[in-house]
């Protein structure tokens, strides 16, 4: 007897537990392992707690996906970069549209500076050599060198300083219209910079403006 007493009482236990996390008439959803769970009574639930849920793990995920690296006057920085060149002006576009983003402006010179740490820090030790001797990366902006006259992703000229571009550039060759960065793992080395390139190479990457 005293058993059947034991059970009865944690049934009810259990029951007003369930009452207290489901109150009666309510619906709670929850996002399980990427399956949509609703416990309580539903069915008369309108559908606003579904798109409610989905929405907020989209923002989650595009929060996740386009975190700050870099942040200069407000603006967001974030390279991807890969150990081979294999990333073409095309591709780093695409790149950064899906991180919500577009290849990046470089707007002067304090901004290239900040900037510079942070694109050296993937290269490994060992580096990834272009010439014998050498630890570079190259990585796509967002601008263009046409006419002479150095553009933002927009089309609008803007002026920097000579020290941000490489020994000998920009190149007056026409077929050059894409503005890349090399980095050097070691920071007093002399060869590395902005530099105009065909869209058609293949970089190690692309810093993206989100």
């Amino acid at each position: 007897m005293d058993f059947v007493k034991i059970i009865l009482f944690i049934s009810l236990i259990y029951g007003l537990y369930a009452k207290q996390k489901v109150p009666a008439g309510a619906c709670v959803s929850k996002i399980v392992n990427g399956k949509l769970v609703q416990i309580g009574d539903c069915e008369k639930n309108d559908g606003s707690d579904i798109v409610r849920l989905i929405k907020k793990s989209r923002d989650e995920k595009i929060k996740a996906e386009t975190k700050c690296d870099v942040t200069y006057k407000k603006k967001c920085y974030r390279a991807v970069v890969y150990d081979v060149r294999n990333v073409t002006f095309t591709d780093a576009k695409a790149i950064c549209k899906s991180k919500n983003g577009k290849p990046a402006n470089i707007y002067d010179l304090k901004h290239y500076q900040l900037l510079l740490p942070y694109l050296r820090s993937p290269i490994p030790g060992g580096g990834w050599p272009y010439i014998a001797g050498q630890i570079l990366m190259r990585i796509w902006t967002g601008m263009e060198y046409k006419n002479n006259q150095l553009l933002l992703s927009n089309g609008k000229p803007i002026t920097i300083a000579t020290e941000v571009w490489f020994p000998d550039y920009p190149s007056p060759e026409a077929s050059r219209t894409n503005v890349g960065v090399v980095v050097d793992k070691d920071p007093e080395y002399a060869d590395q910079g902005m530099f105009n390139r065909s869209p058609s190479h293949s970089f190690h990457g692309v810093i993206c403006e989100i």
